[in-house]
């Protein structure tokens, strides 16, 4: 309970000076925002399922933000091509300034998202739901063609940018479910062949809820983000255009298959084992 309570009083704390006028603090409150959120999401899991994200991993959990920081780092890079979304900042900054408070900010997506779905695939275990029966076929030769579709996805980007630019989300997906699912890594892939579709659920649902509050809070924030997206850039729902919201779901699924290799490198920890049982 303790942690929920803190979670909510940091986020509601940092809420109000980032909307408000305080000048130097509204323009440092995304990494205290989030970081509310995190220990929030995580508190409510303890609550209502005894278990979250944060308890399961212990001191590995810190490491989420670290790798966190080169995942959005590459988004940003795909960005440069297809310029899709663009900062506003209260102020010039330094280029050295930037890049370490954009690192801090960065690093809080990957431990949010998991967290999110972590919960979300807690509260699945109470609800009855008719998941699709239809399960994937894998094969070597399978998994060869989907990375090489992958990297042919990013050679368009550059060449077609108005056109190809959902494939930022996209071409990761085929590149990193693969590999992982060849090299015996944890990855949805394989898991769906087991356990159904239940996790990669959780994880496309959570992506999208933290979606949701990333375009909330952002709408009356400085520095903000703001989109031009060619074709559907209309029906915005805050900044974002409706439309623009599909993107999140396949994000959810890259940053669940980036994180998987990266915990099993650095600790040998399985995402899909710290996760809750899919299966009830």
């Amino acid at each position: 309970m303790a942690l929920l309570i803190s979670g909510i009083l940091l986020t509601a704390l940092a809420w109000i000076v980032a909307w408000g006028t305080s000048g130097f603090l509204s323009e440092h409150t995304f990494f205290p925002l989030w970081l509310g959120y995190i220990l929030a999401v995580n508190g409510l899991s303890e609550v209502r399922f005894k278990s979250s994200l944060l308890e399961t991993m212990g001191g590995s959990f810190l490491l989420l933000f670290l790798i966190s920081i080169p995942l959005w780092w590459f988004f940003e890079g795909m960005n440069a091509i297809v310029q899709n979304w663009h900062y506003r900042l209260a102020q010039p900054v330094s280029s050295t300034q930037y890049v370490l408070e954009a690192s801090l900010d960065f690093s809080t997506v990957v431990p949010a998202v998991l967290s999110t779905g972590f919960l979300l695939l807690a509260a699945a275990r109470d609800f009855r739901v008719p998941w699709p029966r239809w399960r994937p076929r894998v094969s070597e030769r399978g998994l060869a063609a989907a990375v090489l579709i992958g990297i042919g996805c990013f050679a368009l980007l550059p060449l077609f940018p108005d056109e190809s630019f959902p494939l930022v989300w996209i071409a990761p997906i085929l590149i990193l479910e693969p590999i992982a699912s060849a090299i015996g890594f944890p990855s949805l892939l394989t898991d769906v062949q087991t356990n159904g579709w239940r996790r990669v659920f959780a994880v496309m649902t959570a992506t999208l809820v933290t979606g949701f509050w990333w375009e909330m809070w952002n709408v009356y924030s400085l520095p903000k983000w703001t989109y031009t997206i060619p074709y559907v850039g209309f029906w915005h729902v805050f900044e974002m255009p409706l439309l623009g919201y599909l993107g999140y779901p396949f994000f959810g699924i890259a940053v669940f298959s980036y994180a998987a290799i990266m915990l099993m490198l650095l600790t040998k920890q399985n995402l899909l084992v710290l996760l809750p049982q899919a299966e009830k």
